[in-house]
């Protein structure tokens, strides 16, 4: 039982490692780095990596997996980005009366972090927690078109989709106006609003998005408004 705890103890411990100035390892770098074999590294990393908390990128490095988003987004609701952000998204929830919620980017997928609902009756299937791939929905796709150009390239190419001309087009379209609206593109009967979220250091962060009925008023109008909301935002990223 002893061994079985101190091995459990090692493969936790290797995640202490990866942080924001260290976010990717090689199996033969970090065992080097903490003066075990590459073996035992690479024990640890299978376990890691089979239960989501670790994922390779396209040179077999390792990086954190969705696994430790989703517990970052459990621990983020208890503290006081749910506060500010409900702060922040008050105003623009009141004025428009319908659900807003906000997806953060991590690498090439964006989670939805906060909703904030609409006082309609209206219930989207959006739910907090949920990932997308960045090229998934009108939202997304909005974070998207809005990275620079090498990054979309190669984005692209990661997926398979350097030949989805009607996805480039989307994205630029998007990218040119600054904001995704879209009617039924994701799930029937609504309709969507969205604008990226940006930070002069760290780049596009995410999007701020509006949810309606199809049947309410075009949403566009909400424009400014959203834009403004999401330049805030930016703040408590």
């Amino acid at each position: 039982m002893n061994n079985r705890l101190q091995s459990a103890g090692f493969v936790l411990l290797l995640l202490n490692y990866f942080s924001l100035k260290k976010p990717v390892w090689g199996v033969r770098e970090l065992a080097r780095y903490i003066d075990k074999s590459p073996s035992v590294v690479q024990r640890g990393f299978n376990i890691l990596e089979e239960q989501g908390f670790l994922q390779k990128n396209k040179n077999k490095e390792y990086l954190l997996g969705l696994r430790c988003i989703e517990l970052g987004h459990l621990a983020n609701n208890t503290r006081q980005f749910s506060q500010l952000a409900t702060d922040y998204l008050r105003p623009l929830s009141e004025k428009t009366h319908e659900t807003v919620f906000i997806y953060r980017r991590y690498d090439d997928i964006a989670i939805c972090n906060f909703i904030l609902e609409s006082d309609h009756f209206i219930r989207f299937t959006s739910t907090e927690g949920e990932a997308l791939s960045l090229h998934e929905a009108p939202f997304t796709q909005v974070i998207l078109g809005s990275m620079n150009t090498l990054y979309i390239q190669d984005y692209l190419i990661r997926h398979n989709l350097q030949d989805d001309l009607i996805l480039k087009t989307k994205l630029q379209h998007y990218a040119n106006e600054g904001y995704a609206y879209s009617k039924e593109a994701y799930l029937a009967g609504t309709q969507g609003l969205s604008v990226p979220i940006f930070s002069f250091e760290k780049g596009v962060l995410g999007s701020l998005c509006i949810a309606a009925s199809s049947q309410s008023k075009d949403l566009t109008e909400y424009y400014p408004l959203l834009k403004s909301t999401a330049s805030q935002l930016s703040a408590i990223f």
